[in-house]
């Protein structure tokens, strides 16, 4: 008896602090965030939120008259402080959990440096950290947003979605996530890298609706290039080729198409159908080595030359002129970065680490000097299982 009077107490005192309504949000008061970007404002940091414009999305409400988004800009000392201060121009209180990209400006992420702001978006208990960071290249993060899209009506989805395409498509580009970004930045042995996106095209046109009621929209955007970073700030962009040897050796290639030269004229095209990276590092008489092994498997996609595809010598061939240039494409990306930026981010460092983590502990500080002289080996195995739905080129017996 005294058991179950207990327990009747217990859930007496209990069910009233379980009251699931105490902190309810009303749909109608608040401005739903999809884009932040961060510039700088002299001494302040200017933040720009795209946001979503309810009536302009809603089928019922016969939307699509209008911007389907709209902008808020704020200035202050810290990034709080602006997003808080975006209330002076919007008529509802900014909603931050569904953020899809963070977009820093150029010169914000050269000279202040991303980690502040990365700091604070992972501290705030609304805000979920899989949104995707970028780069505004050669711009500032607000006139990214400024820009409407087509076929993606909201600028931030697209975006996203753009993105994350083409990582999974595309190899010169890849995702960062919030918190991918913070780990980059304070794990040892390794520097965070960002894709950029810019505006392609009139920026006087872009935040119109001519942007997004013609075929050829005055102004797009595209993601381009790999930022590098040193700490948290800035300091250069890889090119496309040195972009794609970058993630190759971070094992980030899910599928993508490339060429090879023939051997006499044009070239063959081949579709990446998958493709695994391994890195590991060893040290011999106090000298660290790393070796990257890929396994490639791909399929002929085009036939510019007179080739015979269906030849097992042709195609052996082609195999090892696919692992000649993947294995350029590695060694250029690392010489590079090595000749230019004099920083870590294949993540060599986390692999010595794994392999001796005395010796890396002795090195850490001075890492980056090991790196100009690093020792790296490659083996790359290229596989073509595929030569499409014909065998041979038909090119040699066109008609004259």
């Amino acid at each position: 008896m005294n058991k179950c009077l207990r327990l009747i107490l217990s859930f007496a005192v209990l069910l009233p602090l379980l009251t699931g309504c105490w902190d309810r949000q009303e749909l109608n008061e608040l401005g739903i965030m999809l884009g932040l970007g961060v510039d700088k404002d002299g001494e302040l940091i200017k933040v720009t939120a795209q946001v979503v414009v309810p009536n302009e999305i809603s089928s019922k409400s016969g939307g699509g008259k209008g911007s389907p988004v709209t902008q808020y800009q704020a200035s202050a000392p810290t990034l709080f402080e602006a997003i808080q201060k975006l209330t002076e121009s919007s008529p509802r209180r900014i909603f931050m959990a569904h953020i899809r990209v963070l977009i820093f400006g150029e010169e914000y992420a050269r000279k202040e440096g991303i980690y502040d702001v990365t700091e604070a978006l992972l501290r705030e208990p609304t805000v979920r950290p899989d949104y995707y960071v970028m780069i505004a290249r050669n711009t500032t993060a607000s006139k990214v947003l400024d820009v409407l899209t087509p076929l993606e009506n909201i600028p931030a989805e697209k975006m996203f979605n753009s993105l994350d395409v083409s990582s999974k498509t595309w190899s010169p580009t890849t995702t960062v996530t919030g918190d991918q970004l913070m780990e980059y930045m304070l794990a040892p042995g390794i520097q965070p890298v960002i894709t950029g996106v810019e505006v392609v095209g009139s920026q006087a046109k872009s935040g119109s609706m001519e942007n997004i009621t013609t075929i050829k929209s005055p102004a797009s955007l595209n993601s381009t290039g790999l930022s590098v970073f040193k700490k948290d700030k800035l300091i250069g962009w890889l090119t496309e080729d040195e972009s794609k040897g970058y993630n190759y050796i971070r094992n980030n290639v899910v599928s993508t198409i490339g060429h090879i030269p023939c051997r006499e004229n044009g070239n063959v095209t081949l579709k990446t159908l998958r493709t695994t990276t391994s890195r590991k590092a060893k040290v011999v008489a106090g000298r660290p080595i790393i070796n990257i092994k890929i396994n490639h498997v791909s399929s002929i996609g085009a036939v510019e030359c007179g080739i015979k595809t269906g030849s097992m010598e042709v195609l052996k061939e082609l195999e090892r002129d696919s692992e000649e240039r993947l294995t350029e494409l590695m060694q250029e990306s690392i010489k590079s970065v090595q000749r230019r930026f004099h920083v870590d981010i294949f993540g060599f460092g986390q692999e010595v680490y794994h392999a001796d983590p005395k010796f890396f502990k002795k090195v850490e500080k001075e890492w980056d000097s090991y790196l100009n002289n690093l020792d790296v080996h490659y083996e790359v195995n290229v596989q073509i299982k595929r030569v499409g739905a014909l065998d041979d080129s038909f090119k040699d017996e066109l008609k004259e």
